[in-house]
């Protein structure tokens, strides 16, 4: 590998990947901000919070969704088991629907039933709970939601030192791949955007698909090719620049 120049093409599209990330985490960062102040109104009054508190949330929740544009197809808050008076479980979560529209998704939480659904498990929930960092999940196929092709950013939420949760937001990333690909278009050589666990993003050749595995460009990267950390490091994505050249259409 080699060193890059400030106007290199490939530096370019990396702060612009990198603008795109800052921004959807300033989104999920607000919204923290709104748990933990509304956590901290309840405590003071000498009560756990119900779930209803948590519904009062409602507009902070639609404000940041709507703020990513088209981008943007689901958002909120998940709690932490026991953590509410009223709930062993709750998810305070809206996804956007036709018109604009919010509405509440409410899945089974009756561990007695098949389709039980049990966030703890998920990525997206437990490394943040686990490593009380951000993270970016996906891509991944959002079954339990808009069953769509999504990216998860998650934050956690720490009150008085104990962990209550974690704020997010879920991407299409059938829209923001077509922004990431119009950056990576304007690459001569062929580029990929990995995801930290090795999940091609996007790139601007049919060689490689969305969902692909291409750990190996994690590890090594072929000679005269180029890898770029994005300098947002929660997302932990790789910008990749391969050395053969992109064929024109």
């Amino acid at each position: 590998m080699f060193a890059l120049s400030d106007n290199d093409p490939l530096s370019a599209c990396a702060e612009q990947l990198d603008t795109t990330l800052g921004t959807i985490f300033s989104q999920v960062r607000l919204l923290v901000e709104e748990t933990r102040a509304l956590w901290q109104r309840v405590l003071a009054e000498g009560r756990q919070p119900l779930a209803k508190d948590l519904a009062t949330l409602r507009p902070a929740i639609d404000q940041q969704l709507l703020a990513t544009g088209a981008f943007g197809c689901g958002g909120g808050v998940i709690v932490e088991p026991n953590c509410l008076a009223d709930r062993e479980m709750h998810l305070e979560w809206w996804y956007l629907a036709d018109g604009g529209k919010t509405l509440p998704l409410r899945p089974n939480f009756d561990r007695r039933r098949e389709n039980f659904y049990d966030y703890t498990a998920m990525p997206w929930y437990r490394r943040p709970r686990d490593t009380g960092k951000s993270v970016v999940e996906g891509p991944y196929v959002d079954l339990y939601g808009t069953n769509m092709y999504v990216l998860t950013f998650t934050m956690p939420i720490v009150v008085e030192g104990r962990f209550i949760g974690v704020a997010g937001l879920d991407l299409s990333l059938h829209n923001l791949e077509r922004l990431l690909v119009r950056s990576l278009m304007r690459l001569d050589h062929e580029a990929v955007l990995i995801s930290a666990d090795g999940r091609v993003i996007a790139s601007n050749t049919a060689n490689w698909m969305v969902g692909d595995l291409a750990q190996a460009l994690l590890n090594t990267v072929p000679q005269n090719g180029v890898r770029l950390a994005l300098a947002e490091s929660q997302a932990g994505w790789s910008l990749v620049r391969l050395p053969a050249l992109r064929k024109a259409p």
